[in-house]
């Protein structure tokens, strides 16, 4: 068995553009795995991110545990900035949230989650999270 083949991909937030102040955010709710990769992509630019968070719930009421606080950076014009929590479900509460807010001019930004451990194992391209797949 191949392991990165047992996971499956959330498409938390699609590319958008987040312009200063605004705050973007999604949730996902990660019943049934027992590992997470939550990853934020943010294209190049010299504005760094104001908030970069991830927080938890049970059922509505979002918390951000110490342990979940990241250390952003200001932007960088050379290079892409990706921020990834990797993060042991066993001990985490069943929905996670990423909030991102830009501090002065907009920069293109996305956010995915890769689950993985889970309970079954997927097979095809809808249960692995894409919209379609090449196994070789």
């Amino acid at each position: 068995m191949i392991h990165a083949q047992s996971s499956k991909r959330v498409s938390l937030i699609p590319p958008v553009s987040v312009g200063s102040q605004t705050t973007v955010s999604a949730t996902v709710s990660v019943v049934g795995w027992d590992y997470a990769e939550v990853e934020v992509h943010m294209d190049t630019g010299s504005s760094n991110v104001a908030t970069l968070t991830l927080s938890e719930a049970d059922v509505s009421t979002y918390a951000t545990a110490t342990e979940l606080a990241m250390t952003t950076t200001a932007g960088n014009t050379n290079a892409a900035d990706i921020y990834v929590w990797f993060l042991d479900l066993r001990k985490r509460k069943k929905n996670l949230k990423v909030e991102v807010m830009s501090s002065a001019a907009a920069r293109l930004m996305s956010a995915t989650a890769r689950l993985s451990r889970g309970e079954t194992h997927p097979d095809t391209a809808a249960e692995r999270g894409v919209t379609a797949q090449v196994v070789v």
